[in-house]
């Protein structure tokens, strides 16, 4: 009886820890999106300088928040991300619009597909 209660502990545990990290994943991704829209924005607006501090500030941010990540998903996603916001410095710093558009794409996409991996469905269990 008393290996039961262990494993249902545990179980339960296992359960809330898998809650929060797929808020977390899913709390910090939507605000990654949501800075890559305002950097988008800025970047049609032919807004350089601003961009160049958002996305300074955007890779920063991804920095810091890239060592947790790689916890809670595959490597290989958090380096495409990672490639993608140290080339999108680079394309703001000197004004290539088109690189920068592309790079601030990419970047979202990735963040929407790191989304949808975590997600609970028959797909991902499969």
């Amino acid at each position: 009886m008393k290996n039961i209660w262990i494993s249902f502990v545990v179980f339960a545990v296992m359960l809330f820890l898998m809650t929060i990290s797929i808020n977390y994943l899913n709390t910090t991704c939507a605000k990654f999106q949501k800075s890559a829209d305002t950097l988008e924005l800025l970047l049609n607006q032919d807004r350089w300088k601003e961009a160049y501090d958002l996305s300074n500030n955007i890779y920063d941010r991804w920095e810091k928040q890239s060592t947790i990540i790689p916890v809670f998903v595959n490597h290989a996603e958090v380096d495409s991300v990672n490639n993608e916001v140290m080339k999108l410095t680079q394309y703001v710093k000197f004004k290539s619009k088109d690189e920068a558009l592309a790079s601030t794409h990419a970047i979202k996409f990735y963040l929407k597909s790191i989304n949808a991996l975590q997600q609970i469905n028959i797909q991902n269990i499969f």
